[in-house]
């Protein structure tokens, strides 16, 4: 179990983090609240149960942001 623990927390980490791009994700949560956007349903094919967004985001930038969005405003991921 440990060393499953500790494979995951590394390929986590190896994953890169932009603090800019985070700007801009905060950026695009705050327009489509203002527009009354309401988050749709996952259509893609790349979502499989226990991923989280930024699973996505090799995919698809958009589909990572509508994530981002959709977790934002439900408080939970896609099912």
């Amino acid at each position: 179990m440990q060393r499953l623990q500790q494979q995951l927390n590394n390929e986590i980490m190896s994953r890169p983090f932009s603090v800019a791009d985070e700007a801009r994700v905060k950026a695009y949560i705050q327009d489509a609240q203002k527009r009354g956007e309401v988050p749709a349903p996952y259509t893609g094919k790349h979502w499989k149960p226990g991923y989280t967004c930024v699973d996505l985001r090799p995919y698809s930038y958009r589909e990572y942001l509508a994530c981002r969005y959709y977790h934002f405003y439900y408080g939970r991921y896609y099912r």
